[in-house]
């Protein structure tokens, strides 16, 4: 069982930092005891998905160690662009539905 308590807050300023983000914006939860969800920032353009979730991961490693895994689910990154695109086509999808 993990030692730590990461709340929302705490974990937020910790990529922040650690990942030196511009503008990020989180969409996180809990879920079954671990921190789960979305991180929209500019800063992950141009990175790969796998860069981006190794940047992601090494910094919750240098702070919690293996614990880390305890305390945090699965994170996806976004770039804002990529963020309002995922919108846009849920927005389609359910015009869509409504339509059929």
């Amino acid at each position: 069982m993990a030692k730590n308590k990461l709340t929302k807050g705490k974990l937020e300023k910790l990529l922040a930092q650690k990942l030196g983000l511009k503008s990020p914006e989180f969409r996180l939860e809990n879920a079954g005891g671990r921190l789960v969800g979305d991180i929209i920032s500019p800063s992950f353009k141009g990175k790969r998905d796998h860069e981006r979730q190794e940047l992601i991961w090494n910094a919750l490693e240098s702070e919690f160690g293996a614990e880390s895994v305890q305390l945090v689910g699965m994170l996806l990154a976004f770039t804002p662009d990529e963020w309002n695109l995922s919108d846009d086509i849920l927005s389609a999808i359910k015009k869509n539905k409504k339509a059929g």
